[in-house]
């Protein structure tokens, strides 16, 4: 298991090229802000930094996006990461990410 909170609008690289974690079975995204949604835009890249989406979606406050499906790939080829946006996003208001 990996977990992160990301506190700003940002691009985090979850997981890198040919990582050892093993395999990606789910991936939990938890806005922890009372009020304000968070944009998330979790993808795959290639060396060539061609970006391949996996989901693009808001999440309201307080709410949890669990992703099961569609999320196998090649690690050997690509690198899995997170752009966030809007939101209030901070260090008391993070974005709780849990990947399985």
């Amino acid at each position: 298991m990996q977990t992160f909170n990301i506190t700003s609008a940002t691009t985090t690289t979850l997981r890198n090229i040919h990582s050892n974690a093993g395999s990606v079975k789910s991936i939990r995204l938890t806005n922890t802000s009372q009020s304000t949604a968070v944009r998330i835009i979790l993808f795959v890249e290639d060396s060539s930094s061609n970006k391949f989406y996996i989901a693009t979606t808001d999440i309201p406050g307080l709410t949890s996006l669990l992703l099961t499906e569609g999320l196998s790939y090649s690690r050997n080829t690509f690198t899995l990461k997170i752009t966030t946006s809007a939101g209030g996003l901070s260090t008391s208001t993070p974005l709780s990410v849990i990947i399985q």
